[in-house]
């Protein structure tokens, strides 16, 4: 079978015959054994491997269905499948109360770092006679950055005395590197790009969709999907709400052009955030 075409497209490349197409990647995980655990809990939404040795995985090449004016379907049918995977290999574990307050410790130390590096900036600034166009745009929205901090700081006391006492928690297997891009639509609904899955709480993979695709997708309506088919606990919601609000540092640019393009991404990341928080969307 001669090969007539290959396409490198991101870390795979997909070799065209006159017969068929195949995707081959670098091995990073053994995946078949996930696959088979997968098919037995009745989620089949993964690519068929067609080959695995010890440097690499041949998949079956899968085609993207491109309808005009769909790309919400899509969007919907990426979170029933999320929401699928995870109904379907919940299952609970033991868990101790130092990981928790692992989890606590860090989260507190970051919004204290945050806290006193945003006060200690804007202190700077207040003093400048004449404020850049970056240090302008945060001095006019610092109390949206503070009062998110102080939020978070509530919400975190609060989720650490709802999981302080647990002694098991909920995990799933999570695909752990979502994003539009590692969804096909078509005559077969795949989720691709396995290679970072792991077995965790389920909200890291909504968590890390929407630090992706937070600009992309409608995440108001989509979380209200994917709660229908996998009801979130309140401490789960608690987690995943701090997570996706915690600001990250500002980091100075030589470039003042980069430092407004910069302050412009956190303070529009912020808005869009607390949007998705405020919609009571888990009620």
């Amino acid at each position: 079978m001669k090969t007539k075409k290959i396409v490198i497209r991101g870390k795979a490349k997909i070799y065209e015959t006159d017969e068929n197409k195949i995707v081959i990647k670098s091995k990073k995980k053994e995946l078949t054994s996930l696959f088979e655990y997968l098919n037995t809990r009745d989620f089949n939404n993964y690519p068929k491997i067609l080959e695995e040795n010890n440097n690499e995985i041949r998949y079956s090449y899968y085609t993207e269905r491109q309808i005009m004016n769909e790309e919400s379907i899509k969007d919907e049918e990426l979170i029933k499948t999320i929401g699928s995977l995870h109904y379907k290999t919940t299952y609970f574990k033991p868990v101790s109360k130092k990981k928790y307050k692992e989890i606590y410790n860090t989260l507190i130390d970051n919004i204290d770092y945050l806290k006193d590096y945003y006060d200690k900036l804007i202190r700077k600034i207040d003093t400048e006679r004449y404020m850049s166009p970056s240090h302008y745009l945060l001095a006019r929205n610092y109390t949206l950055i503070n009062s998110n901090l102080i939020y978070i700081e509530k919400e975190l006391n609060a989720w650490f005395n709802l999981v302080k006492d647990k002694t098991k928690e909920r995990v799933s297997i999570v695909h752990n590197n979502l994003k539009k891009d590692n969804f096909i639509r078509g005559e077969e609904n795949v989720l691709i790009s396995w290679d970072n899955y792991l077995v965790d709480t389920p909200i890291l993979d909504i968590y890390k969709l929407y630090k992706n695709e937070y600009k992309n997708m409608d995440f108001t309506s989509l979380l209200k999907t994917y709660n229908e088919i996998y009801p979130l606990t309140k401490e789960e919601i608690k987690l995943f709400m701090i997570m996706i609000s915690m600001p990250k540092k500002l980091e100075t640019k030589i470039n003042e052009y980069e430092n407004v393009l910069e302050t412009s991404t956190l303070i529009d990341y912020t808005y869009r955030t607390n949007g998705v928080v405020s919609s009571g969307i888990f009620n």
